[in-house]
Formats: C-alpha cells, sequence, structure tokens
C-alpha cells in the first residue's frame, strides 16, 4: 500500500510542478507559494493521510508554552482545530496538535537550507524548552518507541519510565533524552523541489553547511535540532533515529543521518506515517512491508559526557558516487540463529522471558552445544532484538516471533505483519511461537 501511496504522491506532485513551470511568475514569492501549496494538496490527499483521525494539512502558524512563533509555516499536518489568527485568513495551531511542519523550496540552495534549518531549528529549541518544562511538572512523555531504539543501539534495556533516566549513565542519558524528544515532537521536513542534482551533492553540502554553522555560532551540533528529513529532487537527507528508520554502525554508535537516491515520496511518507501511528496509536496501511530502504550513512554521532557538560561527538561519512550506487531497497527477512543460539531462546521463553548471565548458564552451552555463551550473548545482541539487563538477556519488544526448523535452527522476528508476509511470500508454514512480554511498572 505505501509503494502505491507514495508513487500516486510522486506523480501529483511532478504534474503539478509541470504546471507551475508553465506559467511565468515573475514575482518569487508567488512562485513560492505555488509549491507550497502543491505540497499541501498532495499530503492533504487521501492516500497520503487517513482523513477519518481528524487530520488536516494547513498553512499558518505554531504556538508553544502560550507564545507565537511568528514565522508562518508553509505547510504543516495538524490535529483538529485551530484558532483564527486576528482578522486574516490563517490560523494558529498549539504544537501539541502539531505532527509535521514542513518548509518548502522550489529550489534548495545553501542559503535556501540555512533559512529552512533556522526556522524549524528555532522551533525545535523552543519545543525542548517546552518539553523540559512539562517534564518538571510531571508531564508522562511517549517513550515506547524510544525504548526500542535505545536498546537497539546500546544492547541495553532502557528505563521503563521517563523518570530513570536519572539511573541512567551520563551518555546513556543523552542518548535516551534525545530519542525521548524526538518521538514527542513534531517531524521537521525540508521540501526542495529541484536544487542538488546528485546524491554526493547533497551530502557534501550539507555536511560543509553543519560544519560552517558550528564555526560560526562556536556550538557543536545539536541532534534533536537536525530536521528529520531534507529532500532535493529524488535525493535524501534522513534522521535514522528509529522513526522510522534504525542504522547503527559495527561499533553500536547512531547515525544521525542517513541518504537515500530513489523516491523522495515514499520516504516522506515513511515520516508522516510512522508519526500518525506513534500519535495515535494506530497501523497505517504498508501492506507487506518486505522491503528496507537502502539508505547510506552519512553523519556518525556518540553521546559523550566530558566534565560537567555533555553532548555529541560527530564525524561526517565521505562516499563517492561509485559507492552510492545501490539497489532502491533491500529484501526484508527475519534473522536467522543457529542452534545454540535457537536453544537460548528456548530457554529464554521457558524462564520468563530472562536468559540468565552467569556461569551456570556458560557451562550448559559449552557443554551441550560445544559454544561460548559470550558468542551467543554477542549474535543475539547483534540482531537488535534482544538486550542486557542487569544480568540478564531478554527481547527488546513486547512481541517476538521464533520459528523453529527441521533441524533446530530458526528464525527470529518482532514484526507479525511482516513475517507473516514473509512466510507466504517464501512458503514457510508460520508455525512459530509468540512471546508476549510485559514489563513490570
Amino acid at each position: 500500500m505505501i509503494s502505491l501511496a507514495s508513487e500516486l504522491l510522486s506523480e501529483f506532485i511532478k504534474e503539478e510542478a509541470k504546471k507551475v513551470e508553465g506559467f511565468e511568475m515573475p514575482h518569487m514569492p508567488t512562485l513560492g507559494e505555488a509549491y507550497e501549496e502543491i505540497t499541501k494538496d498532495g499530503i492533504d490527499s487521501n492516500f497520503a493521510i487517513p482523513h477519518s483521525l481528524d487530520l488536516r494539512v494547513v498553512k499558518g502558524f505554531v504556538r508553544i508554552d502560550g507564545h507565537l512563533v511568528r514565522k508562518q509555516i508553509d505547510c504543516m499536518l495538524v490535529v483538529g482545530d485551530g484558532e483564527k489568527y486576528a482578522r486574516t485568513s490563517q490560523y494558529y495551531y498549539d504544537i501539541d496538535q502539531v505532527l509535521c511542519i514542513f518548509e518548502v523550496k522550489k529550489t534548495l540552495s545553501k542559503a535556501d537550507l540555512w533559512d529552512a534549518y533556522d526556522h524549524v531549528g528555532e522551533i525545535s529549541r523552543r519545543f525542548t524548552d517546552y518539553f523540559v518544562k512539562r517534564v518538571d511538572e510531571g508531564f508522562q512523555p511517549k517513550i515506547e518507541r524510544a525504548r526500542l531504539t535505545f536498546a537497539q543501539i546500546t544492547g541495553k534495556m532502557a528505563p521503563e519510565t521517563y523518570s530513570g533516566i536519572f539511573k541512567l549513565s551520563g551518555d546513556e542519558a543523552i542518548l535516551f533524552f534525545t530519542l525521548v524528544l524526538e518521538e514527542n515532537a513534531p517531524v521537521t521536513i525540508i521540501h526542495g523541489y529541484d536544487g542538488y542534482r546528485s546524491e554526493p551533492g547533497l551530502r557534501n553540502a550539507f555536511a560543509d553547511f553543519l560544519t560552517e554553522r558550528s564555526k560560526i555560532s562556536g556550538q557543536g551540533l545539536g541532534i534533536a535540532s537536525i530536521p528529520n528529513l531534507i529532500t532535493s529532487n529524488e535525493f535524501c537527507l534522513v534522521k535514522a533515529n528509529g522513526f522510522p528508520f534504525v542504522a547503527i554502525t559495527q561499533r553500536n554508535e547512531l547515525v544521525a543521518v542517513a541518504s537515500s537516491r530513489y523516491n523522495s515520496a515514499k520516504i516522506i511518507l515513511e515520516v508522516l506515517w510512522t508519526k500518525i501511528s506513534g500519535y495515535f496509536g494506530v497501523r497505517m496501511p504498508y501492506g507487506e512491508d518486505l522491503e528496507v530502504e537502502n539508505l547510506s550513512p552519512l553523519l556518525i554521532a556518540t553521546a559523550v559526557v566530558e566534565g560537567d557538560a555533555g553532548g555529541w561527538s560527530c564525524k561526517f561519512e565521505e562516499y563517492p558516487e561509485k559507492l552510492l550506487k545501490r539497489v532502491e531497497s533491500l529484501d526484508w527477512k527475519p534473522e536467522e540463529l543457529d542452534t545454540a543460539e535457537m536453544a537460548a531462546i528456548n530457554i529464554m521463553f521457558a524462564k520468563g522471558g530472562y536468559l540468565n548471565i552467569d556461569k551456570e548458564t556458560e557451562d550448559y552451552f559449552m557443554k551441550f552445544h560445544k559454544s561460548k555463551f559470550s558468542d551467543i550473548l554477542t549474535n543475539l545482541k547483534a540482531t537488535r532484538l534482544f538486550a542486557v539487563v542487569n544480568d540478564h538477556l531478554r527481547p527488546v519488544s513486547p512481541q517476538t516471533l521464533v520459528l523453529t526448523k527441521e533441524d533446530e535452527t530458526g528464525y527470529v522476528g518482532n514484526d507479525r505483519n511482516r513475517m507473516d508476509n514473509w512466510c507466504k511470500k517464501n512458503g514457510v508454514p508460520p508455525n512459530y511461537i509468540n512471546m508476549l512480554f510485559i514489563d513490570e511498572l
């Protein structure tokens, strides 16, 4: 379903852009407004968002903690009714009603990128202050997806409530705070219809932009203030922080930003649908969902603490065009486990979802499976489906699906829709065990 919806959105945008290009518009604000309307109407279409959830796409203003952000938003996805702004046709919405903010650029240049980044960055900074204030007043933020991403990155379980952040180490607390903030903040998208015409061009421009910006401001990079998505033609820069994409290096470093060179409309919908799904607690119509975006890492970030200060250590990955040429997507499949790893999962199931990490378990696997338990732990954590809490290994998701083959090897996943469709596609009977894990709060 998402492939069809993205094709419709892409074609709508292309056709409407052609119509605009066919008119002579010497007045640039009018031309920019035309592209803003294309974005608005495209996102507002029935194939892009479910209007039954009282969603609407508008142009207007945002209010944060009772204070109006003075600059107008080109296009935003909101919930419910807004409040009319004075005697104009514009409306403003409280930030809690805003799911997504678009900055639209006809041609994305360095100056446009700077302007758009400043605008969405101001909103991000003000939302951060508002978020911290609300938490101090007792607000309980959503943390479900942040917990999952934290476990996937670190191999450790995140706190069960947000207040558990104070029990984390400094670098882990920075990571957890950033992920929770991302889960609760509006999505920010800089949408360029034209501009950079190659993936290396967009990647290099963004790296140069952030480097120059950091030098001028004298401050480091704030990962939370980076837009969730930047598009230029078909090329994209997207955050890989779990909303919806997750990218992690072999050294368990967060890939804060990655790039794509295919179908920017699909990436837009992926980001929007993830936000809608998390906000309303509904599943969007992804269809089979057996394709995984083939992203290339750009910005690698590691949370660090030095003395009383904390922040991010960042580095850019530079790839030439020949290394960026790749297929659009990869086929999804569940993680494959050998007999020893399957035995570990079965023991975990038998013991209520926890596998002891102790000498007794280590001796068992060496005696009966001739396998080092340390290797089994490493491989299971590498699936990003299991993490360590205290002296145990446990699933990171409330649902874990395990399918055993005749030779006692098997498969494991945590997405029922994908698992069912993969089994159907590959002729595998979906005779898997479904383990439900409920955290005790």
